[in-house]
């Protein structure tokens, strides 16, 4: 199942849940190069899982998406620094300035 959120600014979160895996998609605004945005990607899985689940206060898989349809911008960011917490893989690309 996958829960897209745009926060009709410029954040965006793609949050899918398959496979025993949370996979959190994002795309931020601001970049630490300068540039107009960030893209990341963070990825929870094995015994992880079942940690975060805990940490978000739901039981399962439909918990955490009934929970994320409700979310609002400030939710979806803290959703992020959750994720990250329990993170198993991640990656990050941040758009450049080359005004400079």
């Amino acid at each position: 199942m996958q829960i897209r959120f745009d926060d009709g600014k410029f954040d965006s979160y793609t949050l899918t849940l398959e496979n025993d895996t949370v996979k959190l998609d994002c795309y931020l605004i601001g970049s630490i190069t300068g540039g107009t945005g960030t893209e990341c990607g963070h990825t929870i899985s094995g015994a992880k899982v079942e940690q975060f689940l805990r940490a978000a206060g739901v039981d399962d898989f439909s918990g955490l998406e009934k929970r994320a349809q409700e979310l609002d911008s400030e939710g979806w960011r803290e959703m992020h620094q959750k994720i990250m917490e329990y993170q198993t893989d991640s990656w990050s690309w941040s758009e450049t300035n080359w005004d400079d």
